[in-house]
C-alpha cells in the first residue's frame, strides 16, 4: 500500500510505501475518512505524528467517498460534478450510477491520502524538513481575505501577492493577478442600474396591463351593449309580430260574420 503524505504548512507532498506486514498489525476497519490517527500505525518512522485521513482508492482505482459507511465498493446514483462523475461528461440535472469505494479503510486499498496535523520528533525527509512556498498567491477576493485574515472593510488590492519578473537586458518588474469577484463602486453602480431597470420594466408592465384590462373591459362592455340592443330589437320585433297575429286572429270572426251578412 502507498501512503500520500501532505504537509500544507510547507506545501510539500511525498509518497511512501507501507509494507503489508505493518498493515497486518492494525485493524484498518476501525478508521474512516476524516479521522485523526497516530502515524505509528503506518510505521515507526512516523512515530509522534498525527495524520488526518482525507481520501484514497482501492486496488482497481475506484476512489473513496466520504459519507458512505462501507468498507467495500458500492454502486451509487451520483449527480453531475460529484466524485467519479465529471461535470463535462453529463448534462444539467443528469445522474449516473457509478462504482465508488466506501469511507471505511480496509486491506483492499492501494493508496491512502493523509495530511499531517501534528509533527513528531524525527522529520520526514522531503516533507517536514523542506519548505516549498507557493509561486502564485490567491486571486479571488475572499481567498485573499482568508489568507491575510482581512475584514470586509480592508482594501484587498493592497494584499495581492506580487512576483518579480526578471529578463535579461530589461528592467525588473512585478506582476500581480487580477482580483476576481471584487465588489467595487463600478460593480455596485452597475448592479443598482440593473435593479432600477428591472423595477422600471415591472412598473411599465403593470401600467400596460392596467391599460389592456381597461381596454378589454371597454370592448366587452360595448359588445355586451350591442348584444343587448340586438336582443331588444329581436324582442320588440317578436312582440309586434305576436300583436299583429293576435289582432288578425281577433278580427277574423268579425270579418266572417260581415261576409255572411253581405251574402244574405
Amino acid at each position: 500500500m502507498k501512503l500520500n503524505i501532505a504537509y500544507p504548512r510547507n506545501g510539500t507532498v511525498k509518497q511512501a510505501d507501507i509494507p503489508d506486514e505493518q498493515l497486518r498489525r492494525v485493524h484498518l476497519g476501525d478508521y474512516r475518512l476524516g479521522n485523526e490517527v497516530e502515524g505509528v500505525i503506518f510505521g515507526d518512522e512516523f512515530k509522534g505524528y498525527t495524520f488526518r485521513l482525507t481520501g484514497g482508492s482501492d486496488k482497481d482505482g475506484f476512489p473513496m467517498i466520504q459519507g458512505v459507511m462501507a468498507p467495500s465498493r458500492v454502486s451509487l446514483l451520483i449527480k453531475r460534478g460529484a466524485k467519479g462523475f465529471n461535470a463535462f461528461r453529463g448534462g444539467e440535472g443528469e445522474r449516473r450510477r457509478k462504482a465508488l469505494r466506501g469511507c471505511i479503510l480496509g486491506n483492499d486499498l492501494a493508496v491512502i491520502n493523509v495530511i499531517i496535523t501534528k509533527t513528531g520528533e524525527q522529520p520526514i525527509e522531503g516533507v517536514t524538513d523542506v519548505s516549498l512556498p507557493r509561486r502564485l498567491g490567491p486571486k479571488r477576493a475572499n481567498n485573499i481575505r482568508k489568507l491575510f485574515n482581512l475584514s470586509r472593510e480592508d482594501d484587498v488590492s493592497k494584499f495581492v501577492v506580487r512576483r518579480k519578473v526578471t529578463k535579461a537586458g530589461k528592467k525588473d518588474r512585478f506582476k500581480a493577478p487580477k482580483i476576481q469577484r471584487l465588489i467595487t463602486s463600478t460593480i455596485r453602480a452597475r448592479r443598482a442600474k440593473k435593479v432600477k431597470v428591472a423595477i422600471e420594466k415591472v412598473r411599465a408592465s403593470a401600467v400596460e396591463r392596467r391599460e389592456y384590462l381597461s381596454l378589454l373591459a371597454t370592448r366587452r362592455q360595448a359588445a355586451r351593449q350591442r348584444k343587448n340592443s340586438l336582443l331588444h330589437r329581436q324582442l320588440v320585433g317578436a312582440h309586434k309580430a305576436d300583436l299583429k297575429a293576435f289582432t288578425a286572429a281577433k278580427a277574423a270572426p268579425k270579418a266572417a260574420v260581415a261576409a255572411k251578412t253581405a251574402k244574405k
